[in-house]
């Protein structure tokens, strides 16, 4: 009877754990169409000069005091290869695995592996970019994880934590973001760098 009862018991916990592999191994509703982006050194050097173009506006405009305005369209391909790099020097933590980003009309799909506790998922997060007040907005629509769905406050937490990251004051920098548009494929983003 305790060995059939001890049986059943650890046939349903191995039956979790492989059902709960299983479920994570599943490519997010996110995800799902999305090809993949080719990343490539190229890609990321262009990323990098067109922020270098943000760090001349800021230098000119201090020269000056006149305040520059910069326009810059970032391609599927150049965010995730600047992503790539990024990620491959990443150590500790929760650690992204070959991030894919991918921008929609009015939105942008941030795919990547990660780990969690030992179980490898697959993550998505839709994220809708906007400008307000002279700030960048990253809210993020959902996250996804195979067929495990994350709890609202984590997506919580994340959204602080972008809008944190990503907010020029924060960072030191003299710049008003005055529009984003996420397009089929491309990311525009329009700046003032200040005096």
């Amino acid at each position: 009877m305790i060995r059939g009862l001890f049986t059943l018991v650890l046939l349903l916990v191995l039956g979790g754990a492989g059902l709960a592999y299983l479920m994570s191994q599943q490519q997010p509703e996110a995800a799902s169409g999305l090809r993949p982006v080719r990343t490539s050194v190229k890609d990321a050097v262009t990323f990098d000069e067109k922020i270098a173009s943000v760090e001349v506006a800021i230098a000119t405009a201090k020269r000056t005091s006149t305040a520059q305005r910069v326009s810059l369209l970032f391609t599927d391909a150049e965010l995730t290869s600047r992503a790539a790099l990024a990620a491959d020097q990443l150590t500790g933590g929760i650690v992204a695995t070959d991030p894919q980003i991918h921008v929609r009309a009015g939105s942008v799909v941030l795919t990547a592996g990660v780990s969690f506790q030992g179980f490898p998922l697959n993550l998505a997060v839709v994220a809708i970019p906007v400008a307000v007040d002279g700030r960048t907005s990253i809210g993020i629509q959902e996250i996804q994880t195979g067929g495990l769905p994350l709890p609202d406050l984590i997506k919580k937490e994340l959204d602080a934590q972008i809008a944190k990251i990503l907010d020029p004051a924060t960072l030191g920098i003299p710049l008003d973001v005055t529009r984003i548009e996420a397009r089929e494929g491309s990311l525009l983003v329009e700046l003032v760098a200040n005096p």
